[in-house]
């Protein structure tokens, strides 16, 4: 793109609901993790829709969300069963998508993400940044992700063996010539993965619905460290 940055549009990626979050299982049933997942994408959905500026807004994931989209203006392509890079890159190769749109990138499992925060990569993007990246607090993976030619742009979502997404993102970017902003922000570096994740977030927002509903879902047996 050149000139002055407007046209961006963003994506919301949902797994399989089935399975997901196992690395909460001391703590949760399949049942509580289940329902945390759909109530963390209800309340990301909620925050996109809100943001003020995009051209486009979608969620992309299994069929079960397909009247979820709806319900929450935002437009819905089939995923979620080959993986998040999947389904990323063929969103960003689909024109009819994108037109000559950025692409915001926003993970479900951030129970602090607000309006603002988005804004703030917006912005980011808006001052000349090609890519900007919002890492999770241990540095590892990409909660959020801003692309400006995301057609050309290769994922690293997924790499749970390797260096993790956020080091592979600057990479793909820097090899390619792209400017990079790195975005640490608390509230878009706190995902849900681990039951310090867990316990990070209900001690900072202990009266959040949410939070009130995992505590209520806890096994017996567990108690934080």
């Amino acid at each position: 793109m050149t000139g002055k940055r407007s046209e961006f549009v963003v994506l919301v990626p949902q797994k399989h609901v089935r399975g997901a979050k196992s690395r909460l299982s001391s703590l949760l049933s399949i049942e509580a993790r289940q329902e945390l997942i759909v109530q963390l994408l209800l309340r990301t959905l909620a925050i996109c829709r809100d943001l003020p500026g995009k051209s486009g807004f979608f969620l992309c994931g299994p069929e079960d969300f397909a009247n979820t989209a709806a319900e929450y203006g935002a437009d819905f392509l089939p995923g979620g069963a080959g993986g998040m890079r999947r389904d990323l890159t063929l969103a960003s190769e689909d024109w009819r998508i994108l037109g000559k749109a950025a692409m915001l990138v926003v993970s479900t499992d951030l129970p602090l993400l607000t309006v603002e925060d988005l804004q703030q990569v917006v912005n980011e993007w808006k001052r000349s940044a090609d890519v900007v990246i919002c890492p999770d607090r241990h540095l590892r993976g990409t909660n959020v992700l801003m692309v400006n030619e995301p057609e050309h742009f290769r994922y690293a979502f997924g790499d749970v063996a390797g260096p993790g997404s956020f080091a592979l993102h600057i990479a793909q970017a820097k090899g390619t010539g792209l400017t990079v902003a790195v975005v640490e922000n608390p509230r878009l570096g706190l995902d849900l993965d681990l039951p310090q994740d867990l316990a990070a977030f209900i001690a900072a927002t202990p009266d959040d619905p949410i939070a009130q509903r995992i505590r209520a879902g806890f096994r017996d047996a567990f108690k934080f460290e």
